[in-house]
């Protein structure tokens, strides 16, 4: 029941934009045992599921410019190959640390840019 409702939860804060990702994958590592590859993994399934039924919305208020979602699209496949690769690789520590590394400094540059606003 409880991962409902943190799926829940998290498919919120995607709609809204503000990247609840970080958080299933903070979640599924910790509370439920996953590794980090797995994880990640099925973070990547969750935010498809989520962006898929956006851009029904997107489309439908004409506000996708197709050449950039084939650029997009063309140059993601490629990192998600090359990524993929490197996972199966490399110590399954190292996406851990990464991963902490980035939302940490993200984080703090979110904190920095808004406290400048201010």
């Amino acid at each position: 029941m409880l991962d409902l409702i943190v799926a829940f939860l998290i498919a919120i804060l995607m709609g809204m934009g503000i990247g609840g990702g970080g958080f299933l994958v903070i979640y599924l590592t910790l509370c439920s045992n996953f590794g980090q590859i797995i994880a990640q993994g099925t973070n990547l399934v969750f935010f498809i599921i989520c962006a898929i039924s956006a851009v029904f919305v997107h489309i439908f208020k004409r506000k996708i410019s197709f050449l950039q979602v084939l650029i997009m699209a063309t140059l993601g496949s490629v990192g998600a190959f090359v990524t993929s690769s490197l996972a199966n690789t490399v110590n399954p520590e190292i996406p851990r640390i990464c991963l902490g590394i980035l939302l940490c400094v993200s984080g703090t540059l979110s904190i920095i840019k808004n406290t400048k606003k201010k």
